[in-house]
């Protein structure tokens, strides 16, 4: 599964960007399935990132707290390798000049976008991603193994956090009937 971002102030865009990339077919992201988790607040989203890893983070440029070059610049600590979207309806030069040099971005798409094109921007992205992954041995494999490790956390918390004994053995504690 790869887990995408999306920051908009604007509701409407959010949920038109949810739409969007959800009706991509996962045999087109290597059976791999979308979680998208949408914000409306930088900030909100900016507290995920501490606590979750994504594969992709699309944000809007000109929100009201805080910009989207600002946001992904903030975002460079917690997730360094997560390529980086700036979608905006102002196509100000200086600011993409901006988006690409400071915050690293590797896309910016312009405001309103063509679905089809948006679609092939993230499997190319997500795809893009895996190849660098893959360069290194073992990136792929150990991609594939954190992947499968956040959806058992998804699906069933807990279940990838195992308690040790000194000599190696995994500790477990029985209920009481």
């Amino acid at each position: 599964m790869y887990r995408v971002l999306l920051v908009d102030d604007e509701p409407n865009i959010l949920n038109a960007l949810r739409r969007s990339l959800a009706s991509i077919d996962a045999g087109r992201l290597d059976g791999e399935a979308l979680k998208l988790d949408l914000f409306t607040s930088p900030e909100a989203a900016i507290e995920r990132c501490e606590e979750t890893e994504f594969d992709l983070i699309i944000s809007d440029y000109r929100m009201p707290s805080m910009n989207g070059v600002e946001f992904l610049i903030r975002l460079m600590d917690t997730q360094p390798n997560v390529p980086r979207v700036i979608i905006s309806g102002y196509a100000d030069r200086d600011a993409i000049i901006a988006a690409i040099n400071e915050a690293q971005l590797t896309r910016f798409i312009q405001k309103p976008w063509d679905d089809g094109k948006l679609q092939t921007a993230v499997i190319s992205i997500l795809a893009n991603a895996n190849r660098r992954n893959a360069a290194t041995p073992g990136m792929q494999r150990e991609a594939g193994r954190e992947r499968h490790l956040r959806r058992l956390e998804t699906e069933c918390p807990g279940i990838t956090r195992v308690e040790r004994a000194e000599d190696g053995g995994i500790v477990i504690e029985l209920e009481d009937a």
